[in-house]
């Protein structure tokens, strides 16, 4: 016979009924009794022009991504039927949503926004953040969206290749605008080209007496820019150039063989015919490079003119140790001026789309220029030590110039390589341009990281609107050493900062606030690079590895092992990522 549990005394029911009822009133009295069975009242807030769509409404706790995409799509579609606007298509666009925390009792220690992943009732109202600050179901909500990229990056999850032939530490690496090659600079005083489609060596640039520590590709592929300790500025320039990747760099055709053969030849002389050894070492020799002299000391940084201001012969600007600025005239091989307003080394410059060129200097300081004939806009001196590293809202776009991802520019260019493609590249630059400033409504926001452990955002310094340009929009604080890189996300809404406390930070690209902290290296991280659909996030790192971050729970996605020692460049562009480092390995990671 089974022994039966005794029934409990009547004083134990009263204690759980009380206890029952304590933990219901608590609920209740938080909004989460029932929660996913009540409603929630909302009101979207578009985040790119901050303006509200449609009155507020009551959705159930329990809708989600898909769910709220859809009635925002619906919302904005009879919105342009209202006004009658046929500019866009009925297509639906990917959303991402969020909850701004504008309270002023919120908790330092905690992300300033709660990102919508699942649902209303799990991401916000039953998170952390939310009984701190007491937020319930029967609170109003401004949710703010976002449209994401039509195209999503799969995440890298393996090494396809590993790549020898340096000689020393691998200091830097570019991918080129259209992705189709990659450029290393290494102590080994050389450059190297690298075919991505097919992941195999392709030429070798010598010419630098000294470590290559920069290179940049012009945005439309035909030229690639290096700096040296040894204070040159070497430009390369493409076999064809007016087509990318393999077909411009890849080898010399027959006939420009003969052409250069041609023109090598004293005049009146009798020609003569190169063997078969001869034309095919000539076929597949390295481009040819010229050097750019004025410097005298090692070079930190170089910067190309946006094609959408000069897509025929875009300048190049070059910052030094010695505390100088040169804007160089690359087909004339000339200086156009210098800017030699700093009092230290010039750690960074870039060139930005509105016409203004900024340096960034160990003597505390960040310098507008005017690209047009040099003239000090203003001194922006905010921070209390070196200023190591800079971005801009539009690096992406103007990187990659009029290769967009999609892919429409390249088709164009390789079905049409005899058309007026100056023109062409401009206009799809500009095009792109437009589109990442909103036609103006966010003007190219600038901001700066130093060794002071802070950020400082900057407000539009060329057609902005503030009274008060010098005084900077916020100051990021939170990093407890150097913060030695900084950039933008494509999209230029979250910006990333890599530190020498181990961490990667994730900030607000319109306002600064605060977002996340990513934690997990266990060393120094050097260097951050963004996925083009500003999906994901990949960091390099002293302890010799690559992390690429989920951006939606802000933790590590994918583990990058594969290196050697410590990593110290890492890019990401399309669907491949790159790393080098102390190794003398070139890694490939794809999906």
């Amino acid at each position: 016979m089974a022994t039966q549990v005794p029934k409990p005394s009547a004083k134990r029911q009263r204690l759980a009924a009380q206890a029952e009822q304590r933990a219901n009133e608590e609920l209740s009295s938080s909004g989460l009794l029932n929660a996913t069975m009540s409603s929630v009242l909302v009101q979207f807030q578009s985040g790119q022009d901050d303006s509200f769509l449609g009155p507020t409404l009551s959705l159930p706790a329990g809708a989600g991504q898909a769910e709220m995409a859809k009635l925002v799509n619906e919302l904005r579609r009879q919105l342009r039927q209202k006004e009658k606007r046929d500019d866009e298509d009925d297509e639906d666009v990917p959303y991402t949503f969020h909850v701004l925390l504008n309270k002023a009792d919120a908790p330092t220690s905690q992300p300033t926004r709660i990102n919508i992943n699942t649902s209303i009732h799990d991401d916000v109202l039953t998170s952390s953040v939310a009984k701190q600050l007491g937020i319930s179901a029967e609170d109003s909500l401004t949710i703010v969206f976002e449209p994401q990229a039509v195209f999503r990056v799969r995440a890298v999850t393996r090494c396809s290749s590993t790549l020898a032939g340096h000689g020393s530490p691998i200091l830097c690496c570019a991918f080129s605008p259209s992705g189709q090659l990659l450029a290393t600079g290494a102590g080994d005083k050389v450059c190297r080209l690298w075919d991505m489609d097919t992941e195999t060596p392709m030429h070798t640039l010598q010419g630098h007496d000294g470590w290559v520590l920069c290179v940049e590709w012009e945005p439309r592929e035909r030229k690639l820019a290096t700096g040296g300790m040894d204070g040159q500025v070497w430009i390369w320039d493409a076999l064809t150039p007016p087509l990318p990747g393999r077909r411009g760099w890849g080898s010399r055709s027959s006939e420009q063989v003969e052409a250069e053969q041609q023109s090598a030849q004293a005049p009146g002389s009798a020609p003569q015919k190169m063997t078969v050894a001869q034309r095919r070492a000539a076929r597949h020799a390295a481009p040819r490079g010229h050097m750019l002299r004025g410097h005298t000391k090692w070079i930190t940084s170089l910067s190309w003119e946006p094609i959408h201001r000069d897509a025929r012969s875009p300048r190049l600007a070059s910052s030094s140790k010695d505390g100088t600025v040169r804007v160089w005239n690359v087909d004339a091989r000339q200086v156009d001026f210098v800017l030699g307003g700093h009092t230290a080394s010039v750690n960074a410059v870039r060139w930005g789309g509105d016409g203004a060129i900024y340096t960034a200097s160990s003597d505390r300081t960040i310098k507008v220029w005017n690209d047009q004939d040099g003239r000090l806009i203003r001194t922006l001196n905010e921070h209390s030590h070196w200023v190591n590293s800079l971005t801009l809202s539009t690096d992406y776009v103007l990187r990659t110039g009029p290769f967009d991802v999609q892919g429409h520019y390249l088709a164009s260019l390789l079905k049409n390589p005899d058309a007026d493609q100056d023109a062409a590249a401009a206009a799809a630059a500009l095009e792109r341009y437009a589109e990442a400033t909103a036609n103006g409504a966010h003007a190219e926001m600038l901001v700066s990281a130093s060794d002071d452990h802070t950020l400082f955002m900057w407000p539009p310094q060329i057609g902005g609107t503030s009274a008060t340009p010098k005084k900077s929009i916020a100051r990021l604080t939170g990093h407890q050493k150097t913060v030695n890189h900084v950039s933008f996300s494509p999209d230029g809404r979250m910006l990333a900062s890599a530190s020498f406390d181990n961490s990667v930070k994730l900030w607000d690209g319109r306002t600064g606030k605060f977002i996340a902290n990513l934690r997990g290296h266990v060393a120094s991280v050097y260097r951050v690079a963004w996925s083009s659909d500003s999906r994901m996030l990949a960091s390099a790192s002293k302890d010799s590895t690559i992390k690429l971050w989920n951006l939606k729970t802000f933790k590590i996605k994918v583990d990058l092992p594969g290196h050697e020692d410590e990593v110290y460049c890492v890019d990401f562009l399309a669907d491949k990522l790159a790393s080098g480092g102390r190794d003398r390995n070139v890694k490939i990671w794809r999906y």
